[in-house]
């Protein structure tokens, strides 16, 4: 049996009584591949080689399974709204499950932007034209109020786009593999023995860059009170969606490679440049494929991420209104509202940078160092959780899934990723994504965003300390729905 109420999280309690379970196993493949898959990731990978195809792989045994594996059981024995935010919480305390929490939502300010400013790309590259810096900004602030307005729609309505948009994405990385399959003899870059080098001294930025584009196994769990059965669709999303996944990004790094050398792909907007090398017309048709699709991965990032607004504000970690829903749409307008301004920041701020190459690697190298200390919560929360609530354990498995070897198994599992995530910090750190900039300044510019981020998360936890009240259920149920008599 699980705990009784009075041991378990606001967070766990209000959610499953306001937000309908709507998410299928399709559904829960879509979401997964949209946040993950992006396929300026595939043109980025492609930057150096064929290495990006072992560093791939690597990056996927290393990282991407244990996570999986982790966020797995996890899911299960926690299986709320609010992902990490909860696990954390249960595993180690209040203070350690908000930190968690908050360093895996700010990415949402690097992703929004980053998801705008690739859209932008490929509409220059589909329509061939080449904007002004005041031009891409506004239409990137248009994007980004565009999917905040379509995610305040139900989550029936935003996931049936999605869904079409997983079939779409991967057909981008389809065409990219079948330009790379008909390109003019020489034109591609000669497959060499680096498709099976593990050689991190050599590729270790190119390792780190994998890492990024493997983020966000467990993000779909910040929606977990939504899943329509919990256990057989996340284990479904986990073991599909990464097998999608890894196919997507193989055939889009293969087919630019096959069709382009290394020393010219362009790393946000290669595949659809691999596909124009055949065809101008299919270039156009598949940089259009690409926006949507990355709207759709944009809408994702919206639903999932302000899942964990939303139980801070139930938790009253963050101001109440943050833990209300539309009564009508049942979806946190509030959260949705402070993400898309907090967006539009974000790309004001870069249109000012006179170096835009360097910030914004800064900007993703920053993304993988904050989020990847998220996942320290992670990998010892699985052995944690194993030995503070083994009563969740003891259903016979009906409801929990284990990671197979029993407490030898958790501890492996914890320990490898563990160290994994810290190689993919080190190397973050160690060499700059970019020439443009000197080692030691891109590391004091990492170490002072990254502090900063966690430092402002710290203030904002304790600030919550002086607010929090006792409350009922009841109470906090009818304050989620925005009923003004509580």
């Amino acid at each position: 049996m699980r705990n009784d109420q009075h041991e378990m999280m606001m967070a766990e309690l209000v959610p499953p009584r306001i937000l309908p379970r709507v998410l299928s196993s399709f559904d829960l493949v879509a979401i997964y591949f949209a946040l993950i898959f992006g396929s300026y990731g595939a043109a980025q990978m492609s930057g150096q080689g064929w290495a990006g195809v072992s560093m791939m792989t690597l990056a996927a045994i290393t990282f991407l399974l244990p996570c999986a594996l982790a966020a797995y059981e996890l899911g299960t024995v926690f299986p709320g709204e609010g992902g990490i935010y909860i696990w954390a919480h249960k595993a180690f305390g209040p203070i350690h499950g908000f930190i968690a929490g908050w360093l895996s939502w700010v990415a949402i300010f690097q992703l929004l932007p980053l998801g705008a400013t690739t859209i932008v790309a490929h509409l220059q590259v589909a329509f061939h034209v080449e904007l002004s810096l005041a031009n891409q900004v506004i239409l990137q602030v248009a994007v980004i109020w565009g999917v905040v307005a379509f995610s305040l729609r139900r989550l029936e309505v935003s996931q049936r786009f999605v869904r079409w948009m997983f079939f779409v994405s991967l057909g981008t990385a389809v065409c990219a593999f079948l330009a790379g399959l008909l390109a003019h003899p020489g034109s591609g870059t000669p497959l060499s023995k680096e498709v099976f080098s593990v050689d991190l001294s050599k590729y270790g930025a190119l390792y780190s860059a994998a890492i990024l584009w493997l983020l966000g196994v467990e993000i779909p769990f910040n929606m977990g009170a939504e899943f329509s059965d919990h256990k057989k669709t996340a284990g479904r999303m986990l073991l599909w969606g990464s097998l999608a996944l890894l196919i997507g990004y193989y055939l889009g790094i293969a087919g630019i490679l096959m069709s382009t050398h290394a020393d010219a792909v362009d790393g946000t907007t290669g595949v659809a440049r691999a596909a124009a090398s055949i065809s101008p017309i299919l270039g156009t048709l598949v940089g259009l494929a690409i926006c949507f699709a990355v709207a759709s991965q944009d809408v994702s990032y919206m639903n999932a991420y302000s899942r964990l607004l939303f139980i801070s504000g139930i938790e009253r970690r963050l101001p109440a209104l943050m833990g209300q829903v539309s009564e009508r749409t049942r979806v946190p307008i509030a959260a949705m509202l402070v993400q898309g301004l907090g967006a539009t920041v974000v790309v004001l701020i870069f249109s000012t940078q006179t170096n835009l190459a360097v910030a914004f690697n800064i900007y993703l190298a920053s993304l993988v160092a904050v989020w990847c200390a998220s996942l320290f919560y992670l990998y010892p929360g699985v052995v944690r959780t194993r030995q503070r609530f083994p009563q969740l354990y003891a259903d016979g498995g009906q409801r929990v899934w284990r990671i197979p070897g029993g407490r030898i198994g958790a501890i492996g599992v914890a320990i490898w990723g563990t160290i994994f995530n810290a190689v993919a910090v080190y190397y973050v750190f160690a060499a700059p994504w970019t020439k443009d900039i000197d080692p030691r300044e891109w590391r004091v510019w990492l170490f002072a965003i990254s502090g900063m981020i966690v430092l402002s998360g710290l203030a904002v936890f304790l600030r919550s300390e002086r607010g929090v009240r006792p409350r009922s259920v009841e109470e906090e149920v009818q304050h989620a729905l925005g009923h003004k008599n509580v």
